[in-house]
């Protein structure tokens, strides 16, 4: 088989060292897509494809030059990456270190791979026979890797350095600079209907069947830019008759300039502080527009309907993959003091009328509300004495067993099972709420999702879908209950994970800040190092030389005393000469005949 004649120049070492780097990137490149590189037995496949690629390629192609082997396959990864994986329009941005990952090994693989110049006397791509290669080629194969690449490549060190900044640039500047671009509506991709299933969490219903189980998986349904953490509400729900919820007001009207017409009721959309978050769907189809309560304004590219909660849909041009809506929302400040303090106050009629009055509910769902709320004297201390309750008596589960079609959904679920999840407990502290005489409703839409601290993003995936209580205080509003789920009340947190997520970013880009510095400016420490080292050594055998023998004692003083009139021995000089020029600046004749005698003791023949 003919052998690339770039194969020749380099050592084993630094192919293995391709096949790691080559692997690597391919490996980022199929976890990334749909799935993470998984089977549908559950088990990946991303390692072991990344592994047998790259062998086979950088081994098996022993006849194509392997900067065109890794070229292709840095090629190869980075358009999986792109079109299918973390930079597409599917995930979204999600898992950006694999990002980081392909990058970095691909910068290094294109770097550590020979050019064509490395070649030893022949044109690029030129193919020899192993019985071919010159000598001199032969023994440039076994030099050691640091003199090679010297030659023929990039010193390992800049290598590092380079992968090193590129990394600390993205964790420390990348959210940063994602931040600075403008949030804007942009256009999806084409619908795709197959997805307007009922149990498709993105899809505007009319009614909230719960003898239905909802669809939970990993797939990515929406990234979200937000300065803060909230829930992202779809829709409310106010009508509950044992086993779904509905609305009281049905009605809806087309959504004029975007802006959003609040409820009376909703005091966080006229008093709140304004935040702004930007949208994108990442399925195949929406009609439910999802927001930070309580929403003021919509940027879309779509027309939207809006009903009388404020809430919003999509009903008339459905949203597709890449739509992208930005939401101005508002928010106010509530903790158990201030909410404590508002149960002082007057709750107006309509708001009782609506969403306090007696609700659908057995016997002993009714007496079960009363025994619970029994002590409190405010709404607050209600809200929380049944949240204590739901907690210690009812347990969370995917796999709880529906409830029988006619039975009371809440009943079912307080009295014969006790294990429900989101649906059945906001259902069920809605009830209870209302039962003893609190405001409240229903609320759906997803917790925040994870927070990719690459792109500054909440990632939120479809097991996010979730539902929750919301319960209603005077000059407050609407307040977000949930025993289930840990995110702030009214969505006023600050939107990073906490300090764990940042310090990571900031002290792992610090770590490869200074990583790169080093890597950089190692080979200009090291040979500082060695010359100081040497010069260190020579003066310490100086020392001892002017110590043990009369003729570099003699030298040394010829040369201070030259160096005392001003006369520096220049590199050529002897000895004889220099003294001679010292001799008559200092008139000493001595000097030159001391001179004389330390060479006929060193170089005259004995």
């Amino acid at each position: 088989m003919s052998l690339s004649p770039d194969r020749t120049t380099i050592s084993s070492g630094r192919s293995w060292m391709l096949t790691v780097l080559v692997g690597a990137a391919m490996w980022a490149a199929l976890a990334s897509l749909p799935g993470g590189g998984a089977a549908a037995d559950g088990r990946s496949y991303a390692s072991a494809a990344a592994a047998l690629c790259a062998v086979l390629a950088v081994f098996g192609l022993r006849s194509v030059p392997i900067r065109w082997v890794v070229r292709a396959m840095s090629l190869a990864s980075g358009l999986l990456l792109a079109r299918f994986g973390e930079l597409g329009a599917l995930e979204g941005v999600t898992g950006s270190w694999k990002v980081l990952v392909w990058l970095g090994a691909t910068m290094a693989a294109l770097a550590l791979a020979p050019s064509s110049r490395a070649v030893p006397g022949g044109e690029p791509g030129t193919a020899l026979r192993a019985g071919d290669v010159p000598a001199a080629t032969t023994r440039s194969a076994t030099v050691d890797d640091e003199r090679l690449l010297g030659r023929a490549g990039v010193p390992v060190t800049l290598v590092l350095a380079a992968v090193a900044f590129v990394g600390a640039a993205a964790l420390l500047a990348g959210p940063r600079a994602a931040q600075a671009f403008p949030v804007g509506a942009r256009i999806g991709d084409v619908i795709d209907l197959g997805d307007a299933r009922a149990d498709n969490a993105l899809v505007a219903t009319e009614r909230l069947d719960m003898t239905t189980r909802p669809r939970l998986s990993e797939e990515v349904v929406m990234t979200v830019r937000s300065p803060i953490a909230s829930f992202w509400r779809t829709e409310t729900f106010d009508e509950w008759d044992g086993s779904a919820w509905t609305r009281r007001d049905g009605r809806a009207s087309l959504l004029v300039d975007g802006e959003v017409e609040p409820a009376p009721e909703d005091l966080a959309a006229r008093d709140g502080t304004t935040t702004r978050q930007e949208f994108r769907i990442e399925i195949g189809y929406a009609t439910a527009v999802p927001s930070a309560p309580s929403a003021v304004r919509v940027d879309s590219p779509l027309q939207l309907i809006q009903r009388p909660d404020g809430t919003l849909a999509a009903p008339i041009e459905p949203m597709g993959s890449g739509t992208t809506d930005s939401v101005s929302s508002r928010q106010l400040p509530a903790d158990d003091a201030a909410l404590a303090a508002a149960g002082d106050e007057q709750v107006p009629a309509a708001v009782l009328e609506r969403y306090a009055a007696a609700p659908v509910a057995t016997g002993r769902v009714l007496e079960l509300a009363r025994s619970i709320t029994a002590g409190a004297t405010t709404d607050i201390e209600r809200v929380r004495a049944i949240e204590s309750w739901l907690d210690d008596n009812t347990e969370y589960s995917l796999d709880a067993p529906l409830s029988p079609k006619g039975v009371d959904v809440v009943d079912h679920f307080l009295f014969e099972t006790r294990l429900g999840w989101c649906e059945q407990i906001a259902s069920s502290l809605v009830v209870l709420a209302r039962a003893a005489g609190v405001p409240a409703r229903l609320a759906t839409g997803f917790t925040d999702g994870e927070w990719d601290p690459v792109g500054g993003r909440f990632v939120v995936r479809e097991r996010n879908a979730h539902s929750w209580a919301e319960v209603w205080f005077p000059d407050v509003g609407w307040v977000t209950f949930d025993p289930t789920a840990d995110v702030p009340l009214a969505g006023t947190a600050e939107a990073a994970p906490g300090a764990d997520a940042r310090d990571w970013r900031e002290i792992g880009g610090a770590v490869l800040l200074v990583v790169a510095v080093v890597a950089l400016f190692a080979g200009s420490v090291r040979r500082l190092v060695r010359r100081r080292r040497s010069r260190w050594v020579a003066a310490r055998a100086h020392r001892v030389a002017v110590r043990d023998r009369w003729d570099v004692r003699a030298e040394d003083e010829i040369e201070r005393r030259g160096r005392s009139a001003g006369i520096e021995r220049a590199p050529g000089d002897t000895l004889t000469t220099y003294a001679g020029t010292v001799a008559v600046a200092v008139e000493d004749p001595e000097i030159l005949t001391t001179a004389e005698q330390v060479e006929q003791h060193r170089y005259a023949r004995h």
